[in-house]
């Protein structure tokens, strides 16, 4: 193999492994059965949500996923396979390809999540579609800031109404040693 071609698929992993890097998530999924108005289809709904399915060679993958130490992918390099990088929020790219699953049943078959990066960790297909199924990040966020404000707000009521009825008890006994005085 000349040093020009081994230079240009060198090229190919180098950019496989950068957007690998630069993504909150990647799935790796298979695809079977899809013509082109499809896949073109699904690609516009990834570019929607700041996602991007790409097709590679596997041997192209294969090579990015071991210089990353990713081996475990290595193993769902079977058949058809692309790659969805998620930039933004890790579950935009495997949610939109189990909703394009849910959309028909032949679709089941045609995209198959089979594994995956989450914030450089492995997961395996059933994990990837679990992911699909959370919330956005920023709503995860958001509720688990109301989880961790919940405490602080009931101490905040009950010292109120602790004050509240010790203001109350006082005034009382002002009012009665007034009457008493009087």
């Amino acid at each position: 193999m000349s040093e020009k071609a081994i230079a240009a698929k060198q090229l190919v992993v180098d950019e496989i492994k950068a957007k690998i890097e630069g993504s909150q998530s990647v799935t790796l999924v298979g695809f079977n059965g899809m013509d082109v108005k499809e896949i073109t289809e699904l690609r516009n709904k990834f570019r929607e949500k700041d996602a991007e399915y790409k097709v590679y060679k596997n041997t192209m993958m294969r090579f990015a996923f071991q210089e990353l130490g990713y081996d475990e992918l290595i193993e769902d390099l079977k058949g058809a396979n692309a790659l969805v990088f998620s930039k933004h929020d890790l579950v935009d790219g495997p949610k939109i390809a189990v909703d394009y699953r849910k959309e028909k049943e032949a679709n089941e078959e045609k995209l198959v999540l089979k594994s995956g990066i989450v914030e450089g960790n492995y997961q395996n297909g059933q994990q990837m579609m679990a992911i699909a199924t959370l919330p956005a990040t920023e709503v995860l966020h958001s509720m688990l800031a109301n989880v961790l404000q919940a405490p602080i707000r009931t101490l905040a009521g009950d010292l109120n109404n602790t004050i509240s009825k010790l203001a109350i008890a006082l005034n009382e006994v002002a009012n009665k040693k007034q009457n008493e005085a009087a």
